[in-house]
């Protein structure tokens, strides 16, 4: 199933805009433009600036990406050499930043790039690394990428290294039937809540700074000198933790934590445990909590500041998570999804 299509695009550069990535096979014009050879595809203009050339592109709806379809048809000695995807599930579908439908020969504009860095596209996930690409000759347009751990997405960037031209990027995938965005939840308990409550982790507005998210106070017992462990993480001093009942009883497939705003104030790890409990209180230290994200180190002001995706799909329904930071302080957002699942 093609469960992509070009419905927005912001180019940093182009010769040909780059929502000219369209379903029908790509052709071949004599003609020229007043900005050089026509070509049936988006191509930027030869870089003479630092940086390199990207395209921010919204699904028509989020979708399990499966595969990357790439084909440089015509682009034999201007087409880009190397690229890679990446790729966010927004929460809210962000205004769209330009109109850049045929609008050849032009750039972005500053005031639309910084409405671009506002998405802070160049943090998404990998899809795809850094990979070269061949000729648009017949024998070598064609490129194929499978998707290696396939999630829902809504949106994606292209990125070309560093210019040239591609003929159609085609987006393969499955749609998410039954998958949610959980909005709603109440706080059962937490540990410490100085600066910040928990209660707002899971709102579906985007939080508005620091006070808008769950922080801790520093731990007073932390040692004079900070040390890390061999796989990274701060020898561990103590913790924090909140547990929220979720708005409904579901399998969990994926997890995104919001660190936006809190810059010197990032916790160093965050794991997440979940649980089926109608129980009114429930304790941190129950041995019955699964985990469905293990222990990840975490980066600063990110929409998503997980450095690896390595969440533990939940196979049975669960209608409690379990947030455990090390060693204190704060999270702007954190999004559950999942889907409704048989008990």
């Amino acid at each position: 199933m093609d469960g992509a299509k070009n419905e927005s695009a912001e180019a940093r550069e182009s010769y040909k805009d780059v929502s000219s990535q369209k379903e029908e096979e790509p052709e071949w014009n004599e003609n020229y433009t007043e900005y050089g050879k026509w070509m049936d595809g988006w191509e930027t203009r030869r870089k003479r600036i630092d940086g390199h050339d990207w395209a921010i592109i919204a699904l028509s709806d989020p979708c399990e990406l499966r595969s990357i379809h790439l084909d440089t048809a015509f682009f034999t000695g201007n087409f880009a050499p190397r690229f890679s995807v990446q790729a966010a599930h927004l929460v809210d579908d962000p205004k769209p930043i330009q109109d850049r439908r045929n609008k050849m020969g032009t750039a972005a504009t500053d005031v639309e790039l910084e409405k671009a860095r506002e998405l802070k596209s160049e943090d998404w996930d990998e899809i795809i690394p850094m990979t070269s690409l061949r000729s648009g000759h017949a024998e070598t347009r064609k490129h194929v990428f499978e998707i290696a751990n396939p999630r829902t997405y809504s949106h994606v960037r292209l990125n070309i290294y560093p210019d040239g031209g591609i003929a159609r990027l085609r987006i393969f995938g499955s749609e998410s039937t039954g998958r949610q965005l959980l909005l709603r939840s109440e706080c059962v308990a937490f540990s410490n809540a100085h600066y910040g409550s928990p209660e707002v982790l899971l709102e579906a507005s985007p939080s508005k700074g620091m006070h808008d998210g769950w922080e801790t106070a520093r731990k007073t017992e932390r040692p004079w000198k900070i040390d890390l462990d061999d796989s990274g993480f701060i020898k561990a001093y103590g913790e924090e933790w909140a547990i929220l009942r979720l708005e409904t009883d579901v399998c969990i497939d994926d997890i995104q934590v919001d660190t936006t705003h809190f810059k010197g104030n990032c916790p160093d790890s965050v794991k997440i445990e979940a649980k089926l409990s109608n129980d009114e209180k429930l304790h941190s230290s129950d041995d019955s909590w699964i985990t469905v994200l293990p222990k990840t180190k975490l980066v600063a002001n990110r929409s998503n500041g997980l450095t690896s995706r390595n969440v533990v799909a939940t196979k049975q329904p669960v209608n409690h998570i379990k947030v455990t930071i090390e060693p204190d302080g704060g999270l702007a957002r954190i999004r559950i999804f999942g889907s409704k699942c048989r008990h």
